[in-house]
């Protein structure tokens, strides 16, 4: 998964910049990994089994030593906050930079969603099972070891989260009456986990009106995504805003036929409407051709793009 988010990290640069190379942060990734493989072996040895201070002499795999849940925590936390200095970037939560892992990795900074991309990998990589869970306005992540589990802040050091710090952090997102139910803890796919660090990042880019990039942004999310109702409606937003009407039909088009609402679907049929009837209007405004044959005969002019009726939704990655 933080694969996939570097190479959207990478993808997300405009077309104009030199596409920069995940191979180094993958690197770094998997030094992470070591390293976390490293402190479990260290932490798991039995005293009565070292021998000259060998932690490789015992793997980490024999069940007399399984780690322990705390013992699990305990390595991610000294490893990935601890000795690297990956923290939750406080004070500049906004910044652009804090969703584009590439950054992350560099400023040792970033959001949880961010920051927990790499604790999964690690975790992963060491045969540990990790979860990220939607909880209310924060990103969080439950580790599960030798039968238990613990939920853990990515964006705070990776500190252990129980039931009473739980409610707390929900009523400071969702007021004072909140209270802790199985909805909170809903596990979150890598797909989620992609696209909600992807979101992050279109909702930083609208907010400094960069609207190309939030573009490329959904449309990166649709390769992972194309069934995805809702990016092809921001998208077709999107398009118009950019005065790319084309575009904007084709992803109007995509969205209602996935759309199960039907007063949400008949408001999209209303604007697709407008822009058909735009963009024939426009089509006679340019071809001189079409607008005298219109003008004599009241046949249906054509746009560059071929018969007015011919509604085929645009195709949105030509390339791929």
């Amino acid at each position: 998964m933080a694969e996939a988010a570097l190479h959207f990290a990478r993808l997300n640069q405009s077309n104009g910049t030199h596409k920069r190379d995940i191979a180094p942060f993958l690197a770094i990734l998997d030094d992470l990994a070591d390293q976390v493989r490293a402190e479990l072996a260290g932490l798991t040895l039995q005293p009565d089994l070292a021998v000259d201070g060998d932690h490789q002499s015992l793997p980490v795999d024999d069940k007399e030593a399984e780690p322990t849940i705390d013992q699990v925590v305990r390595a991610l936390q000294t490893v990935i906050a601890e000795r690297n200095g990956f923290q939750g970037d406080a004070e500049n939560y906004d910044d652009l930079a804090n969703a584009d892992l590439m950054q992350v990795i560099e400023r040792k900074r970033g959001l949880p969603v961010a920051l927990g991309m790499l604790y999964i990998h690690a975790a992963r990589r060491c045969g540990i099972a990790v979860t990220g869970i939607d909880f209310p306005g924060h990103f969080l992540l439950r580790v599960q070891a030798n039968g238990k589990r613990k939920m853990i802040d990515p964006f705070h050091g990776a500190i252990s989260l129980g039931p009473a710090e739980l409610r707390e952090l929900l009523k400071s997102f969702s007021g004072l009456d909140a209270e802790l139910a199985p909805q909170h803890y809903r596990p979150s796919s890598d797909i989620d986990i992609l696209l909600r660090l992807q979101n992050n990042i279109k909702v930083r880019a609208l907010r400094a009106g960069e609207l190309e990039l939030a573009t490329r942004v959904v449309e990166h999310s649709l390769l992972i995504a194309p069934e995805h109702e809702g990016l092809w409606h921001q998208l077709g937003a999107l398009y118009a805003r950019l005065d790319q009407d084309h575009m904007a039909l084709g992803a109007f088009e995509q969205f209602v036929k996935r759309c199960e609402d039907p007063l949400h679907r008949a408001r999209i049929e209303a604007v697709i409407e407008e822009l058909r009837d735009r963009l024939r209007q426009d089509g006679v405004n340019k071809d001189p051709i079409a607008r005298t044959e219109s003008s004599v005969s009241g046949s249906a002019a054509k746009d560059d793009t071929g018969s007015t009726d011919n509604n085929d939704p645009i195709p949105l990655f030509p390339d791929q």
